[in-house]
């Protein structure tokens, strides 16, 4: 279908909409339906000028943009029949009465709420104080949920395989060590073979538990919308981020992991050299003479970005070496391993691994957010008490399946 075309039908649809806003809009409500008039007008101004030679996305940005001009001309509908706008010349009611009035309406609602249900509140006849100076003249409700702290963008047990452990404290497995004897050699007939023994070793490691609890009142927990959908998403985000620092810098004391970064877990990188992406492909190649598969590099961003900023010194070009660092689609490649970003990793420090083979994150309790109303003295309080947890070891199988270093602070 031709842009024009599309342009046709959303035109069309728009006059169904304002016809309908328009047929039950009273004197009070004439001044927005102006403004989202004039929104219109622009957009589809917009798509006029469009030049000939025009790109098939920015035509598709601009139907787009209309298509939600026309989804709020739908909204303005439901809220105009709703009384949204001031009435019979009444000024619109600020968020600190409209709230009251809402909670009121819904009190018996909220006395038998019980846990794990929601309820939706109406604020009714609403209208922004100078307390919303930034929201858009159109919109006449507040946003719903709440808006929480940036979330991690790679947690490390995304990069580890998974696994349980059934109904036991300790997880086990056996693991080959240095064997004993003469080494497998050419013999000459007739002449006493070597003989060699392999040596294995049975290693257990502890599930350990990760867990927090919070107390909130019940009030926040009943007035505001979103609350219980908010918990469970930020609680776990803050769980796995110290689920981060066990995994790479556990010490394995007491109820610690023993994380990939620890003594005992890792070999040390070679002296870094001037290049980062130098000092990362000697940690690949000293990996792979190990024996084991590089298929992983783990940084943090700001190393991983300054890798992009290499430049001539005379010419100031940027000089990124050509096939040994490469970027496919939002992934960087160097030497052909994958390095992943995430402020889990120190700025300097890099982890070089076998993630495949050289760990696991053994679950023996999955992360759960849990509510309880009967706990200490939140009967007397009105409190309800938050806790979230999980149960977990990481099995690390030697200590020869992840290289660990620092580079050069100014390379």
């Amino acid at each position: 279908m031709e842009a024009l075309d599309i342009k046709k039908l959303i035109t069309d649809e728009l006059e169904v909409t304002k016809t309908a806003v328009l047929k039950v809009a009273d004197d009070n409500s004439k001044a927005e339906i102006k403004k989202m008039n004039d929104l219109v007008e622009q957009k589809f101004a917009a798509l006029n000028q469009l030049p000939s030679d025009v790109k098939p996305e920015d035509v598709t940005k601009a139907i787009a943009d209309i298509k939600a001009v026309v989804a709020d001309w739908a909204d303005m509908e439901r809220l105009v029949k709703e009384g949204r706008f001031a009435a019979n010349g009444t000024e619109g009611k600020q968020f600190s009465e409209a709230l009251p009035i809402a909670l009121k309406e819904n009190v018996d609602k909220i006395a038998k709420l019980e846990k794990g249900e929601r309820i939706k509140v109406e604020l009714k006849d609403m209208t922004f104080g100078n307390a919303f100076t930034t929201a858009g003249a159109s919109v006449t409700y507040v946003r719903p949920g709440i808006i929480e702290l940036p979330k991690r963008k790679l947690h490390i047990r995304e990069l580890l395989p998974g696994g349980g452990m059934g109904n036991k404290s300790t997880f086990d497995f056996v693991k080959e060590i240095t064997g004993s004897g003469s080494p497998i050699a050419p013999t000459a007939e007739g002449a006493l073979k070597p003989q060699f023994g392999l040596a294995l070793t049975e290693t257990s490691v502890r599930a350990q538990w990760i867990a927090g609890f919070m107390k909130m009142s019940v009030n926040l927990l009943d007035d505001v919308e979103g609350m219980t959908t908010f918990l469970q998403s930020r609680l776990p985000e803050k769980l796995l981020r110290v689920e981060d620092e066990q995994i790479l810098d556990g010490n394995g004391v007491g109820s610690n992991l023993l994380g990939l970064q620890s003594v005992g877990n890792f070999t040390a990188g070679a002296a870094a050299v001037t290049n980062r992406a130098e000092t990362l492909v000697n940690a690949i190649s000293q990996l792979e003479n190990l024996n084991r598969e590089a298929n992983g590099i783990l940084l943090n961003p700001a190393d991983w970005y300054t890798l992009w900023l290499y430049k001539a010194a005379t010419s100031g070009e940027y000089t990124l070496p050509v096939n040994l660092v490469e970027r496919v689609g939002g992934q960087m490649f160097i030497a052909g391993v994958p390095v992943f970003r995430s402020t889990a990793e120190r700025a300097l420090d890099y982890l070089v691994g076998d993630w495949t083979m050289g760990a696991n994150l053994i679950t023996r309790e999955p992360a759960r957010v849990e509510f309880f109303r009967e706990d200490g003295t939140n009967a007397q309080t009105n409190q309800i008490t938050v806790r979230i947890e999980e149960r977990i070891a990481l099995p690390v199988y030697g200590n020869d399946y992840f290289i660990y270093g620092s580079f050069d602070a100014v390379s």
